[in-house]
């Protein structure tokens, strides 16, 4: 798998710290609201955030909840939308 950066500064840091390509989200987003689950880099992808932050996150049990289909890791969108509306409600708080 190739890895492509945003940028040539992009270059020094792993493609899973780097920032989504906007082209390719706003290409895909229509895709993504329909889809009943996403990968996790989809997710990713959705959110505007780095893959890295997803798995910290994931990591620190902050995350959304995720499910396996094989070796991937797929979000459903009404847990990651439920987990998006417990995000702001506890900034709120």
């Amino acid at each position: 798998m190739s890895e492509q950066f945003n940028t040539a500064e992009d270059a020094s840091v792993s493609s899973r710290d780097a920032f989504p390509d906007y082209a390719e989200r706003a290409r895909r987003l229509g895709d993504l609201i329909a889809a009943p689950a996403l990968p996790i880099a989809d997710v990713a992808l959705f959110l505007d955030i780095p893959l890295s932050t997803v798995d910290r996150l994931r990591a620190q049990g902050r995350g959304p909840k995720c499910f396996k289909i094989g070796r991937r890791l797929y979000v459903r969108q009404c847990d990651m939308r439920l987990w998006l509306d417990q995000m702001a409600e506890a900034e709120v708080a």
